[in-house]
Formats: C-alpha cells, sequence, structure tokens
C-alpha cells in the first residue's frame, strides 16, 4: 500500500519532513476551509471538533486516552511549557540529556537556568541503549531526565521503558522525545512509564509542520500549573470572566490562546490512514526495506545499529572517501535524502518500492 500524495523520485526523507498521505488537501478544503464558505456562524465548534479528531486518532496511535494529550505547536514550545508548569524542587536542580538529543529542545531546556535549573550532557560517545549508563548518570540531584525515543543523528533506538522506569525508581521525572519514532515505531504509552512525551506530526506521520503535541500522566497532572496560558487553557473557553482563570481538568490546561486549526486538519487525515493501516505493518517494511540496504552495503559503512530493535526508521551510512561519489549519484538518481556530520540519512517508508530500494543501492 502507497497511500502517500504522487511525487518524484524516490523519497527517503520521512526522518525530517514525511510526505503527506492522500487526501491531505481535500481534507484540508472540508474541514478547514468549507465551514468560512458555508459562511457557518458556529464555526470554532466545527474546527475544535477536527482538532479533538486529531487528539482521538494520535490517542489511538499511542495507546492513551485523549485526555492526556494536548496540540502544540512546537516540541520547544511544548518542552518550555512543561519545565515551567512544575514545582521546582532545589535539592534536584538538574536536567539529565544527551548530547544526541535535538538542539531544539535543549535550547529550550537551557533557558530554564531562570528557574535554577542546570543542564548536565551525557556524552555523545557514550551507549545510551546501555540502561547501566542512566543508571549512573542519574544521581540524586537529577530532576529530570530527557530521553529520545529514537536518536536523529545516528538513528538509535533507545530502551524507553526501562529508562523511564529507572527515573520512577530514583524519584526523577521523565521527558520523551517521539519525534522520530511517532508513526514508524509501535508505541504504548500504557506500558512506559513516562512523565511527560512530546512529539510531531512532521516526520513519519507524514502530517507537515505545525501539528505538534505533548502527553501528560494524568496522575502528574495535578502538579502542572502551566505559566503559559490563554483561553483555551480555561476548563470553560467561552465562559469569557475575565477576573476568573481556572485550569482545564486535562492536558488541554498546557494549550495556551487561539490555536491554529490547518496543521491539525491535515495531521488527523495522516493518522486515521496510518491507524487503519497499523503501525506494526509499516514498521515491518520499513525493517524489510532498512534490511535489504544494510546487506548491500559494507559493514564499516553502516553507522546506525544492525540489530532491528536497537535502531528506528532511519539508516544513516557513511562510505568514507567515496561519500561524496555515493552523494552525487544519489542525487543523480532523483533520490530524496540529507546528511548530516554522521553520514547519509535514508528512510524507507510506505511510499518506497522494492524497486526504488535497488535504485538506490546502485548508487552505493
Amino acid at each position: 500500500m502507497k497511500p502517500f500524495i504522487a511525487h518524484e523520485g524516490i523519497y527517503m526523507l520521512s526522518h525530517s519532513v514525511g510526505l503527506p498521505l492522500v487526501g491531505a488537501e481535500q481534507a484540508a478544503s472540508s474541514a478547514f476551509w468549507q465551514p468560512w464558505q458555508r459562511g457557518d456562524a458556529d464555526i470554532w465548534n466545527h474546527w475544535l471538533g477536527e482538532i479533538a479528531a486529531f487528539r482521538e486518532q494520535l490517542a489511538v496511535l499511542m495507546n492513551t486516552d485523549m485526555a492526556n494529550i494536548c496540540p502544540q505547536t512546537s516540541l520547544s514550545s511544548a518542552v518550555s511549557k512543561i519545565l515551567y508548569s512544575l514545582p521546582v524542587r532545589k535539592q534536584r536542580p538538574v536536567i539529565l540529556l544527551s548530547e544526541e538529543d535535538f538542539p531544539s529542545i535543549a535550547f529550550a531546556l537551557q533557558k530554564t537556568a531562570s528557574l535554577g535549573y542546570e543542564l548536565r550532557f551525557i556524552p555523545a560517545d557514550t551507549d545510551t541503549s546501555d540502561l547501566a549508563q542512566w543508571d549512573h548518570q542519574m544521581t540524586d540531584d537529577v530532576a529530570m531526565v530527557l530521553v529520545t525515543q529514537v536518536q536523529s543523528n545516528n538513528g538509535q533506538q533507545l530502551p524507553v521503558q526501562q529508562i523511564t522506569e529507572l527515573a520512577r525508581q530514583k524519584g526523577a521525572l521523565s521527558l520523551v522525545d517521539v519525534a522520530q519514532s511517532a508513526g514508524i515505531i509501535p508505541i504504548d504509552l500504557q506500558q512506559w512509564q513516562a512523565d511527560f512525551v512530546v512529539g510531531s506530526s512532521v516526520k513519519w506521520i507524514g502530517g507537515g509542520p505545525g501539528a505538534a503535541f505533548l502527553w501528560v500522566d494524568p496522575e502528574i497532572l495535578e502538579q502542572c500549573q502551566p505559566d503559559n496560558v490563554g483561553w483555551f487553557s480555561h476548563e470553560n473557553p467561552f465562559e469569557f470572566d475575565i477576573h476568573h482563570f481556572r485550569y482545564a481538568p486535562d492536558a488541554l490546561r498546557f494549550w495556551g490562546g487561539t490555536p491554529s486549526v490547518y496543521p491539525y486538519v491535515v495531521a488527523a487525515n495522516s493518522l486515521v490512514q496510518i491507524n487503519a493501516l497499523g503501525v506494526d505493518k509499516i514498521r515491518e517494511n520499513n525493517i524489510a526495506l532498512s534490511d535489504k540496504i544494510i546487506q548491500a552495503i559494507p559493514a564499516s559503512a553502516l553507522i546506525s545499529p544492525r540489530p532491528e530493535s536497537q535502531r528506528g526508521g532511519t539508516l544513516i551510512v557513511d562510505f568514507g572517501q567515496h561519500q561524496q561519489q555515493v552523494v552525487s549519484r544519489l542525487k543523480a538518481s532523483q533520490v530524496h535524502f540529507d546528511v548530516r556530520a554522521k553520514g547519509i540519512r535514508l528512510s524507507p517508508h510506505s511510499c518506497n518500492s522494492h524497486e526504488q530500494i535497488e535504485t538506490l543501492i546502485s548508487c552505493f
């Protein structure tokens, strides 16, 4: 099944900007533009229903309740809202993260210095798939750990459930980044011990930019009193009593002011189709295509982990002194990819056929 919009070339960029799924334009027209065209008096209720559909589909994707999910514009904004909502524990001033985490989130975390936090980085050369490393780094002064389920630089998948369980045992909060895993790796939030999860629809979900989200464990929700609020953080956004603010009883307390609508409409269209197909089947296809690439290259060229349980959906490859020639051949064959510090990034998805992978391999 190839439910993606028509496109030229061989698209291998789902780790960066995933292809929208078929029907995205029609869904956007119907859900976003038509209420205006019809002159609906109750347009906000219509739009909020569309955003609720986005939350419902995310809940299906990650096996949770939609009440625990709040739409966000970006991961970094979500992270800031989370940190500034929590009571500061002065005896635990450290936020632990890896040098392999995405910089945008680290930038947001750096700004929590105003709250008294300091960042401690796990060095980039550390094997963060090793639970013992987290046990060593997670000292008594750690307030929160950032766990990136799949690291974009090297394609490594971390044992999230084990790390979040360890954090809970040690009295630290956990924040999980699923930007590189949502839509390609099955996620079951009922099995994790995470306190917060942040993610986006722009990559493997193929929902475009702007439809990010945060998830909060309902057990910790009452401790969270976000500073960055607006009328959609209110228990009843349409009450319009300027003197009385009450937090929404669920994760929507993190929402804020007037929300965008269009990104969530596009993303919901993709999520419906992904959920219908099943992430497990999408993952099986990704592994089959990835293994085909792995088997065709020298062992020394593979930067990502070889075992499928330890890697995400992206392969990072580096051909050493032949790297530039490979890059040139890939471009000549209309392969859409990118290059980062550790190598060429390739993300096989359901938009790719075995014939396309053969073409790609011929460029090595």
